[in-house]
């Protein structure tokens, strides 16, 4: 079919290159575990795809969600370093969080926490780390029995397509 309509051909095989990418991206959308409130980490689940070439690529960009990468590899004692962090609070003398009722008053250990309505205060917390969330490889393992589908269907298209060119001709 190539040699019969190179242009047509490559044409329709960049189209559906250019569906697989979007599917992939669909799926990884889909199969995260992780909450987004604003959707800016979903909005960083991106692809681009080269129309002169015919190559695409599915990625994380992390100028959309800085932390997108710490979500799909992990961090701290789950992430490549296997070691919890600590934080300290920059501008203030202690850190405050949201902490659920009946919270024990005090804690003297490791930070000193104390409790008080609703909220734990704390000289510095150590954060063990986000767990992987490896969205793009169950996206991509997911997914080759549909790509499949979508290059047998362009190749269907084409070949009605070059059947029409030749029966009219």
């Amino acid at each position: 079919m190539a040699e019969k309509a190179p242009e047509l051909s490559e044409k329709v095989m960049k189209s559906a290159m250019g569906k697989s990418l979007r599917l992939i991206v669909q799926l990884a959308k889909a199969k995260h575990k992780f909450r987004t409130i604003t959707g800016e980490t979903d909005r960083a689940i991106r692809y681009t795809h080269d129309k002169d070439s015919g190559e695409g690529v599915v990625y994380l960009d992390e100028t959309k969600a800085r932390h997108i990468r710490f979500l799909h590899e992990g961090s701290g004692l789950y992430g490549p370093h296997h070691k919890a962090f600590t934080i300290f609070p920059k501008n203030k003398k202690m850190l405050r969080f949201a902490t659920s009722p009946g919270t024990a008053p005090w804690r003297p250990v490791p930070f000193g926490r104390f409790h008080e309505g609703g909220f734990t205060y704390a000289f510095g917390v150590t954060n063990p780390g986000i767990k992987k969330d490896q969205f793009l490889y169950a996206a991509a393992d997911e997914a080759p029995t549909q790509i499949q589908a979508i290059f047998d269907n362009a190749m269907r298209d084409l070949a009605a397509q070059l059947d029409r060119q030749i029966g009219g001709a």
